[in-house]
């Protein structure tokens, strides 16, 4: 099994979690090609340039997760419910964004990343 199927069955398992804990969860970020990673690079919302380092997106072992509120709009703010899903993926052997901000690996805090 390749590192991207692994990371597709966990990361399943993360979306079912999220379901049984009644946390509603919308992926905004799967895969991405080189510009749309550079561009992330440039507005300093990423580490990887896409060309010289790559990012896990691109390799297909990462995805972004926003919460949902009550509404159905996105929760942008770190949260008990991140931490919950983040604890829980990392119980699973993956990496959550989240943890390099506290860190300080990175300026700014990547709540919604989960990767492998």
């Amino acid at each position: 099994m390749t590192n991207a199927a692994k990371f597709a069955r966990k990361f399943v398992a993360l979306i079912q979690y999220a379901e049984q804990q009644g946390i509603k969860v919308l992926c905004t970020s799967l895969w991405r090609d080189p510009a749309e990673q550079l561009e992330l690079f440039y507005n300093h919302k990423s580490n990887a340039d896409g060309v010289n380092k790559y990012s896990m997106h691109q390799l297909g072992r990462a995805a972004d997760l926003v919460i949902l509120d009550d509404n159905g709009d996105a929760d942008w703010n770190i949260s008990p419910k991140y931490y919950k899903l983040g604890v829980h993926w990392e119980s699973l052997g993956g990496t959550w964004g989240h943890r390099w901000f506290e860190q300080g690996k990175t300026q700014f805090d990547d709540i919604y990343h989960f990767e492998m």
